[in-house]
Order: C-alpha cells, then sequence, then structure tokens
C-alpha cells in the first residue's frame, strides 16, 4: 500500500472513531446539560482533523476543554485528548509539538483544580482539596501528557529513521562519486599510458625513417640498420600496448622496471642519432617500485621530447640520484625546429600527473643552455610552479 493510501486510510479510521464518539455524546447525555453536547461535539471536531489541520484540532481540544470548566462537569470522552496530543507530539513542526506540550501542561493544572469542584462527592483523600488538585493533575497529565510524550517518542523514532536513510543515500552516493574518480583516473592513466608508447615511438620510426630516405643510395647498409630499428621498435610497442591493454583487464600491477629496460631505451635512442651521457648515484634497487616505474617513464618521454625537439648535436644529459628516494635530471640542447621547445606539451602534463601520483615533483622548463627536466620524489620543496 502507498503512503497516500495509508493516509487516506488514517483519515477514514479517525472519521469513524468521531463518528461513534458523536453517538455516544448523544445516547450518553442523561440530563447533564448542553455544556456536555458542546464538549462532546468539539472533541468529535478535534478527532475528526487530527491528521489533517493539527491548528483545528487543538483549537477544538481546548475550547471543550475550557466548556468543561465553566461547567465544572468533566465528561469521560476527556480520555479522547490522548490521541489528540499523540498526533500533535509526533507532528513533524516543531512549533505544533511545542505549542500542544505548553497547552498539556497547563491543561493539567487547569484540570486538576477543576476536577475536585467537578466531583465534590468524591473523597479523594481525607478530604482534602489539595488531594483532589493533585488527583486532577495527575489523572490529567496521564492522560494528555502521557499522549503527547508518546507522539514525541514515535516522531524521534521516524527522525531517526529518516536520518540512517539519508546517511545510507549519502553513503551510496559517495561511493558512487569514488567509482566515478576511479573510473575517470583510469582513463587518464590509459592516456598517459598510450601517449608514452605512441609518441615515444612514433619518434624513434619517424628519426630512423628521415634517416634512411636520405641514406638509402649512398649507404644502404645504414639504411637496412634504420630498418631494422624501425622493426624492433614497432614490435616493441606492439607489445607495449597489450601489456597497456592487460592492465585494464587485471587489478594487478605491472612488471616491475629493470636495468635492462632502461639500457635497452638507452640504446634505442641511440640508435635513432642521439648521444646520451648517463651517469647514476645509487641504485634503484633500494627504492619503492612505484618510484622506478614512474622514473622510467619520465625520462622515456623526456628522451622522446629530446629526439624531437632537440638540438642531437649535443648530448642529453642522464642523471640518476637513488640516495635520498629518486632524482632524474635530463637535460638537452633546443633545436631551432619551429615546434620547439614543448609542441602540445601534453607528454609534459603526463609526467607531472605521474611525478604527483607517488608524491613527488616534477619540473620542465627552458635554461640558457636549452631544456631541464627534474624528476624528484619524495617532493621536499612545495608544489611545483
Amino acid at each position: 500500500m502507498t503512503a497516500p493510501d495509508l493516509r487516506r486510510s488514517a483519515v477514514a479510521f479517525d472519521l469513524v472513531v468521531a463518528a461513534f464518539v458523536g453517538f455516544v455524546v448523544v445516547v450518553s447525555n442523561s440530563g447533564l446539560g448542553a455544556s456536555v453536547y458542546v464538549a462532546g461535539g468539539l472533541i468529535t471536531l478535534a478527532l475528526a482533523v487530527r491528521r489533517w489541520a493539527p491548528s483545528v484540532m487543538m483549537t477544538a481540544a481546548v475550547a471543550s476543554a475550557v466548556v468543561q470548566v465553566a461547567a465544572t462537569h468533566v465528561t469521560a470522552l476527556s480520555v479522547m485528548y490522548a490521541p489528540m496530543f499523540f498526533t500533535a507530539g509526533a507532528h513533524p513542526d516543531r512549533r505544533v509539538r511545542r505549542g500542544s506540550f505548553v497547552v498539556a501542561v497547563i491543561g493539567s493544572i487547569v484540570a486538576g483544580a477543576t476536577l475536585p469542584h467537578a466531583y465534590a462527592d468524591i473523597d479523594f483523600g481525607g478530604g482534602s482539596v489539595a488531594w483532589g488538585t493533585a488527583f486532577g493533575v495527575v489523572l490529567t497529565a496521564v492522560v494528555v501528557v502521557g499522549g503527547w510524550t508518546a507522539g514525541f517518542v514515535s516522531h524521534q523514532r521516524r527522525s531517526v529513521a529518516a536520518a540512517e536513510v539519508s546517511e545510507t543515500i549519502a553513503e551510496l552516493e559517495r561511493r558512487r562519486v569514488l567509482d566515478l574518480y576511479a573510473e575517470q583516473s583510469e582513463r587518464s592513466r590509459l592516456a598517459r599510458d598510450m601517449h608514452d608508447v605512441v609518441a615515444h615511438s612514433l619518434a624513434v620510426v619517424v628519426a630512423q625513417a628521415e634517416g634512411a630516405k636520405y641514406t638509402l643510395d649512398a649507404d644502404p647498409n645504414a639504411a637496412r640498420d634504420a630498418l631494422g630499428v624501425i622493426a624492433d621498435t614497432a614490435r616493441d610497442a606492439l607489445a607495449d600496448v597489450r601489456t597497456v591493454l592487460e592492465e585494464l583487464r587485471s587489478t594487478d600491477s605491472a612488471g616491475e622496471i629493470s636495468r635492462s629496460d632502461r639500457d635497452h631505451l638507452f640504446a634505442r635512442m641511440r640508435a635513432a642519432g642521439m648521444s646520451i651521457d648517463a651517469d647514476e648515484i645509487g641504485s634503484a634497487d633500494d627504492a619503492e617500485p612505484g618510484t622506478v616505474k614512474v622514473a622510467h617513464a619520465v625520462l622515456t618521454e623526456a628522451l622522446t621530447n629530446a629526439l624531437k625537439y632537440g638540438d642531437l648535436t649535443h648530448a642529453v644529459t642522464v642523471h640518476h640520484d637513488w640516495s635520498e628516494g629518486c632524482r632524474l635530471t635530463v637535460g638537452n640542447a633546443v633545436s631551432d625546429h619551429p615546434l620547439a621547445p614543448g609542441g602540445a606539451r601534453h607528454g609534459i602534463i603526463g609526467m607531472t600527473e605521474r611525478a604527483g601520483h607517488v608524491g613527488g615533483r616534477l619540473s620542465s622548463t627552458g635554461t640558457q643552455d636549452g631544456w631541464l627536466v627534474v624528476l624528484t620524489v619524495p617532493d621536499s620543496e612545495g608544489p611545483a610552479r
């Protein structure tokens, strides 16, 4: 059953109860006067509208109480104040709850003072009016304050349940955002890896193809060697692409980078016509695998940029320092090529992101002698500018 159906059923139930109370008022009045009819009618009205018009309900309830106090006659139908104040205590509006509580407390005191006069022939204990007043206060409080308290407890339970539902929804939303972030991070990682593979390999292939074109007639053997480098580079690129795709299918980390990988990279770049002056302090074996992988990726990208935009008549300097984490420095002279020194700068962005993922810092800037790329892991100087 839906919420509107439940609400309609509850209102119909209130109307049935109100009709029954009205019937009791009519058949049970044994010459007690018009005040009983008026008070009973007001109680009947309050019961009929208690769910959809709480202000009307409270007005009718207070009016019926005033009529009973004025007539010094408390009707037994006053027990129906309990469901009225239950509704008021459970109301979502704080003003309704607070106002009805004040009415309940004041009503209990007033009714307590009225009850001994309404039933003067009853012995409330030693004939004392004070005992009668106390009895009236307690009896009325049990009905009205008790009803309000039960309603307030019901409201609190609903509030707790609603808070738990809201917390669950917020947690699901948080997980959804984290999943979207992870998905976007994975897409960015794929873009970086594919850029590293394709840009580096194509740079080597273009350099070797250009050399082979100009040496084909003059030095066929050199052209043949260049074609061999092209084939090897393309083959390695294909294997790297397959590795990237395999990483997308698996949650396992990629294979570790070894010294042979770096030596192979140097050999490939030297075969493309680059002169490399490399030195190293310490050993990569003492560094974290993730740091070594990032350092190799930055080195590959920096050498690729030097091949595309650098002046290859000067040696490219590569310095590794593993004594305190990792400090990689790659410097090269800049050529007069119109695209120098950076093209679209996608490679620099990728290197910077990679460095940030392992808590490092990367700078790629022009110098008086050319271009300098510096990777520092961990970052000890703050964000790169």
